[in-house]
């Protein structure tokens, strides 16, 4: 599957019909659109430049040459999520799911961009509390988030359980942020989660596979997991090793701007538990 298809995966939800349409059209012409200007292919598919622009903003594109430029780049990669065979080797499958792993990283960097990368930044930085939220699997990336924030001057909240994540969601404020991770954006709980953020003025920062999700709708800044599923891997998965990057990605953009004669006492008191 191309890059433009994964991320058509991740934003697909609540396209118009022209857009699902249009969307059919470039799956299935991909070199070819990627030659033609946004008034040839409007000629060619009957949809309006208006609808093809808007397409290409939905998507997350900053224009429809944006996407040409991604229809052109991935239009010669076969190698993306490779399947897995019974019949491969132990050194294969590892190395397939490596290779997974890395295509499921370098979409999901092609679906950053650095204006809502520095929202998040002044939003942490500017906060007086950083709340970190998330279900099931999404925990998983919540801990690892809370482990990584604790090691600077930010005020960090993270609680496993839901009816606790309520309570601690109930007491932040509009001076406060929430970085929420959801891999569907369609979890009745994070959705509740959100809510009472939202009720509260308190600005979310949202780590997600579903860009036109429910809770995508709700948060002030989305980021977006590109994942695929495959016959042994469910995309939940790759969307796991994406968002606890993306997490990653957000402590080092925030820590490098704080004192870090904190991590540095943090390091020394953990170095002294252990053995020479």
């Amino acid at each position: 599957m191309s890059n433009f298809a994964l991320r058509l995966h991740a934003y697909q939800n609540n396209l118009s019909d022209k857009e699902n349409e249009l969307a059919q059209y470039l799956l299935k012409n991909q070199n070819e659109v990627s030659h033609s200007t946004i008034s040839e292919l409007s000629q060619k598919t009957g949809i309006s430049t208006a609808t093809i622009s808007r397409f290409a903003k939905n998507l997350g594109y900053d224009s429809f040459q944006d996407l040409k430029i991604n229809l052109v780049q991935t239009d010669t990669d076969d190698n993306l999520f490779v399947e897995i065979s019974p019949n491969d080797s132990p050194k294969t499958i590892a190395k397939k799911t490596f290779a997974s792993n890395i295509d499921a990283l370098r979409a999901t960097e092609n679906t950053l961009n650095d204006v809502d990368l520095q929202k998040c930044v002044e939003l942490i930085l500017q906060a007086k509390h950083v709340g970190l939220f998330g279900l099931g699997a999404s925990n998983v990336v919540a801990l690892d988030g809370y482990h990584k924030f604790l090691r600077t001057t930010i005020d960090v909240i993270y609680v496993e359980d839901f009816h606790m994540q309520l309570m601690n969601a109930a007491r932040l404020t509009s001076n406060d942020v929430m970085i929420l991770i959801s891999h569907s954006g369609e979890n009745r709980d994070a959705i509740a989660l959100a809510k009472l953020a939202q009720s509260r003025q308190t600005p979310i920062i949202l780590i997600t596979s579903s860009a036109n999700s429910t809770l995508a709708h709700i948060a002030d800044i989305t980021l977006v997991s590109i994942a695929e599923e495959s016959r042994y891997r469910t995309e939940a998965l790759h969307a796991l090793i994406a968002q606890i990057s993306i997490i990653d990605a957000l402590f080092m953009m925030t820590a490098i701007k704080t004192d870090r004669k904190v991590a540095l006492e943090i390091r020394q008191e953990i170095n002294k538990t252990r053995s020479n």
